[in-house]
């Protein structure tokens, strides 16, 4: 069951919307016309990386919760369970900034309002629609939570063995352990699962959409940091692939 969305003027152009700005995104970043600057890929320019981090995955919590408010108080078991997923998932990122990760570099600012404008819409969204669920938990709703904790324990997992590279303090290294062996960005990969929970969970069409968006980017993204890898290492596995293990 997916629940889909009147489909008044609002609603038409805000999917429209949604939709055309991620299909830039991704084509320009493909065509390396302009890609979000952040990490393996920053210019050196704007924030300090912890800071960027700290905002941009902040702000779409304070926005859940802006959106959610109206029946927080008296909500449901699912609309509790969909709001705290979203919310969680923020969380523990924000959380990994301030005590996990060691960051060298800048955001650049353009990159940091986008990432935050993209995160915030869809973490309020997804949180806005809950105010209607599924009638009851139903068999997927359960398995989504089993996929949610998954994704959110195997990406931590594997942003702790490249935070774990970092504190060595001499730069990038070719990651090792986990599913890292397999694939370039494996952490990538169990982010989408983490999404893939978060829609069994809500079930709503938007949901579906953010899913797919995040899929395409993070694929495009990964495939570039595979070739990042290639040529600043060139002892890197040739066998690895860029998001999912053993498949791509």
């Amino acid at each position: 069951m997916l629940i889909i969305p009147p489909w008044n003027l609002f609603n038409i152009i805000f999917y429209i919307f949604y939709s055309l700005t991620a299909v830039v995104l991704i084509y320009s970043s493909s065509r390396n016309l302009w890609m979000l600057q952040y990490s393996k890929f920053s210019m050196g320019t704007g924030l300090p990386s912890r800071t960027a981090m700290i905002i941009l995955y902040t702000l779409p919590i304070v926005a859940a919760t802006a959106t959610a408010w109206p029946y927080l108080l008296n909500a449901s078991v699912i609309q509790l369970i969909v709001y705290a997923a979203v919310t969680l998932h923020f969380a523990k990122r924000v959380l990994e900034s301030l005590f996990l990760h060691t960051y060298s570099g800048k955001m650049e600012t353009l990159s940091l309002i986008f990432i935050t404008t993209i995160y915030s819409i869809v973490a309020g969204m997804i949180c806005y629609l809950n105010a209607q669920t599924i009638p009851a938990m139903d068999a997927w709703f359960y398995i989504g939570m089993l996929i949610f904790f998954v994704g959110e324990t195997a990406n931590f997992y594997h942003h702790k063995l490249l935070a774990d590279l970092r504190k060595a303090g001499d730069g990038y290294h070719i990651p090792r352990g986990g599913f890292f062996e397999y694939a370039a960005c494996p952490h990538y990969f169990f982010e989408l699962v983490s999404w893939l929970g978060i829609l069994f969970l809500s079930r709503h069409l938007f949901a579906l959409l953010a899913l797919i968006v995040f899929t395409a980017y993070l694929t495009e993204r990964s495939m570039k940091t595979r070739k990042w890898y290639q040529e600043k290492f060139s002892e890197f596995p040739k066998e690895r692939k860029s998001i999912v293990p053993f498949v791509f």
